[in-house]
């Protein structure tokens, strides 16, 4: 019982993370958000948490494709494209994903 606590904790401290993370962006705090970002997708990566891993690199994806860094983003969305997922919890942000990889959603088909 204590192991699968102890997963739900982790799971819930990823996705705070990435929710701060989220809030620094949208007050312009780049840097901070950026750095938050890559330390979620490196915990969701350790604990095996599909959903927090997509949401990060997708978001991560986007704000380099913002910030010109496209030939950086693009093997993070590729690598969330693979991730194989058959619920709604990650649809949005594979979506969003593929929009940027074929250069609707931003400017990396220009990269």
């Amino acid at each position: 019982m204590r192991t699968v606590m102890n997963a739900k904790d982790d799971m819930t401290s990823t996705r705070q993370t990435f929710h701060k993370a989220l809030m620094l962006l949208d007050r312009g705090s780049t840097a901070r958000g950026e750095a938050l970002l890559r330390d979620v997708i490196g915990e969701a990566e350790a604990r095996q948490d599909d959903v927090a891993l997509v949401q990060g690199m997708v978001c991560l994806g986007e704000l380099l494709c913002a910030t010109g860094r496209a030939d950086e983003a693009r093997p993070l969305l590729e690598r969330a494209l693979a991730i194989r997922r058959d619920d709604d919890g990650v649809a949005v942000e594979l979506q969003r994903a593929r929009a940027l990889l074929s250069g609707r959603g931003g400017r990396l088909r220009d990269a």
